[in-house]
């Protein structure tokens, strides 16, 4: 990939990277230009363009060789999920109900974010297993048609299920005081980790280790696609 990319089209460059896929021989630093191109000149995504983003953007995700299975896959496996987590919830014993919260913990910020990013546009191309975390492969192409109001709508709303969901466990585990106290100290921590990672992407910080803060957590997209605004 040429690093000077100046006079490309996104069409181009878009080419160039998948050729270079295609090849082998894709270097970091050609999908940001090309994303730069996109924000740079404000450009309007064609039904056509967004096919070809999202097939090479599928390419490039694909070549970190996660396990993956069909995006309804992991919509049915989500919602089954959040089933069980709820009628949990209803249980006299304790240690169901913690079972419950447990499960709502873990399947309310995706099922959030999937359920809403449907409702915006947005579709998922597959369903991967990310080191130990089910993740949903947007179509990047779609992701790029929306407005800039349902992108932050999208990313805002996958930012609330984790301390929704301790919320609710400190609410109904109330008849044991320390699992409800538990509960309330996990919501307030998660929620200080959340608004933590928004500003410091707000102010410039890119990474937690050799992990992109964007990667970890859905509040330091919503800040990205803040500043990008």
């Amino acid at each position: 990939m040429k690093k000077n990319v100046a006079g490309y089209s996104a069409g181009e460059l878009i080419k160039a990277i998948e050729n270079e896929l295609d090849a082998g021989t894709y270097r970091v630093g050609g999908w940001q230009a090309l994303l730069d191109i996109l924000k740079d000149q404000n450009q309007v995504v064609s039904t056509a363009l967004s096919q070809d983003l999202t097939r090479v953007s599928d390419k490039l995700h694909r070549r970190n060789s996660f396990p993956e299975t069909a995006a309804w896959v992991g919509f049915v496996g989500e919602y089954l999920l959040f089933a069980v987590s709820v009628g949990a919830l209803t249980f006299d014993a304790t240690l169901a109900r913690l079972g419950g919260v447990i499960l709502l913990a873990m399947c309310l910020q995706p099922l959030i974010k999937i359920t809403v990013g449907w409702g915006v546009g947005v579709r998922y191309s597959y369903v991967y297993l990310w080191y130990f975390e089910p993740r949903f492969k947007m179509q990047f192409g779609s992701y790029q048609q929306m407005s800039r109001g349902r992108k932050l709508s999208l990313q805002l709303a996958g930012s609330v299920g984790t301390p929704v969901a301790l919320l609710v466990g400190w609410i109904v585990l109330e008849g044991d005081p320390l699992l409800s106290l538990l509960c309330l100290l996990g919501a307030l921590g998660a929620l200080a980790l959340q608004v933590g990672a928004f500003f410091a992407v707000s102010a410039g910080v890119k990474k937690v280790g050799p992990f992109l803060l964007t990667n970890l957590t859905t509040p330091a997209m919503l800040a990205k696609e803040w500043k990008q605004g």
